[in-house]
């Protein structure tokens, strides 16, 4: 059974990801949670005295629902407070306390993979920009379980031209985020590519795949984007906007809780072969000793 995350039930993103999505408003009567973007949208465009409850679709009283709202304004910015604080509360304690994963993303030119960056880095997107040279690197901070990650991102080119610079970025890396636009499937069919690589530097592949740019009419089947994923060994595939901001910090928690697994399988490796070389070489001074 596949882990649910705590998301808006309307906007379907994951609460706490910016300043408008909180965790704590609570529609009245059958409990379920809608983040306060949603809450006001709700509120503002009805025209009846209720509106229905995208979850389990009863009617919730307008009346009720403004009242609770507004009394509890202040607690739901505190809790907002609270979950969007570890990306710049963590950057004032000692770096060295949090670990440290270094985290690259791979596509072809113009999927979004900058705009992706700029959303984790600075949390804003542009129509325009400029074309990634090299490879561009921003840092994230995160809490999860209550311990502190420093995820440093590496934006890199997606020219062709650029894919020789591009490799030298490749060494090191902890997790992957292989990226098309889901609106071109020339894109999606150049992952192959990429993938390779990144294979050419890294034994493993911790990783996830991307379909960026959800906000417009989808040319790639979700069927067959996850059949890649199955096939190349990605852990999950998501649809993303980094326009509207949905689900790319959802898909940045899969890929932690990914890396963080992989190293602690990676680590339990490491001890069992310990463990059978200090046997075998008992082994071998028992019969000697014989």
């Amino acid at each position: 059974m596949e882990e649910e995350y705590p998301e808006c039930p309307m906007c379907l993103d994951l609460f706490g990801n910016n300043p408008n999505h909180i965790k704590a408003p609570k529609i009245l009567k059958c409990g379920d949670n809608i983040c306060m973007e949603c809450l006001e949208k709700a509120i503002k465009d009805t025209k009846e005295e209720f509106f229905i409850c995208p979850k389990c679709k009863q009617n919730i009283t307008k009346e009720e629902n403004i009242e609770d709202y507004v009394t509890n304004k202040l607690i739901i910015k505190m809790i907002n407070d609270y979950f969007n604080s570890p990306q710049e509360g963590i950057e004032n304690e000692e770096e060295d306390k949090a670990t440290k994963y270094n985290i690259v993303l791979l596509g072809d030119p113009d999927v979004g993979k900058t705009s992706i960056f700029n959303r984790l880095s600075k949390d804003i997107f542009s129509e325009t920009y400029s074309t990634t040279v090299g490879c561009d690197t921003t840092t994230y901070y995160i809490k999860y379980k209550n311990k502190k990650y420093q995820l440093i991102f590496r934006d890199t080119s997606g020219q062709e031209r650029f894919k020789a610079v591009t490799k030298n970025f490749l060494r090191n890396i902890d997790g992957v985020l292989f990226i098309f636009d889901i609106t071109n499937k020339e894109s999606f069919e150049g992952l192959k590519s990429w993938y390779d690589l990144f294979k050419e530097q890294n034994e493993k592949v911790v990783g996830l795949l991307i379909g960026n740019k959800c906000d417009n009419e989808c040319k790639v089947d979700e069927e067959e984007a996850k059949k890649f994923a199955r096939e190349y060994g990605l852990k999950k595939y998501f649809e993303t906007s980094a326009k509207l901001d949905k689900k790319i910090k959802k898909a940045i928690l899969c890929l932690l809780e990914e890396i963080i697994k992989s190293k602690k399988i990676n680590n339990n490796l490491s001890s069992m072969e310990v463990s059978i070389l200090y046997e075998n070489e008992k082994r071998k001074q028992n019969k000697c000793e014989c």
